[in-house]
């Protein structure tokens, strides 16, 4: 009999613990990180004969930075594709216009998350911002 009811709390202690690391633990904490879409874009402005010339980082929050930078680079093709467009559809005045860095970074970012279906991309960073 003692020995009936000590199998069936250790029983009862592993299958807790398993339902603990594979069920309750909580998810792990996604990591920031950062991607470089390459060298600077410079493209026309459209309706004028300027230019505008830009560099942007995407911050990334994914639990698996690795995995996720090497689908970014793998696909860096399409996201240099995504904002040359969204860039080329701005006139000068509309760059020229108070607060178009935000709305940019966040069109930026909402056209780059729905056109390659990621939900990680947290924010959009221009190094530069050019008109000339």
């Amino acid at each position: 009999m003692k020995k009936t009811i000590i199998i069936i709390v250790a029983v009862l202690l592993v299958a807790g613990g398993a339902v603990y690391f594979l069920f309750l633990k909580p998810a792990p904490e996604p990591e920031i990180s950062y991607y470089s879409a390459g060298d600077s874009f410079v493209t026309n402005v459209k309706d004028s004969l300027r230019f505008l010339k830009t560099t942007v980082v995407l911050e990334i929050s994914a639990t698996d930075t690795e995995k996720v930078q090497e689908y970014l680079k793998e696909n860096n093709h399409v996201i240099r594709d995504i904002i040359v467009f969204t860039l080329r559809q701005k006139t000068e005045e509309e760059l020229r216009s108070i607060g178009i860095e935000e709305q940019l970074r966040e069109e930026l970012r909402q056209n780059i998350s729905k056109k390659m279906g990621i939900d990680y991309l947290q924010k959009v960073y221009f190094n530069d911002f050019v008109i000339q």
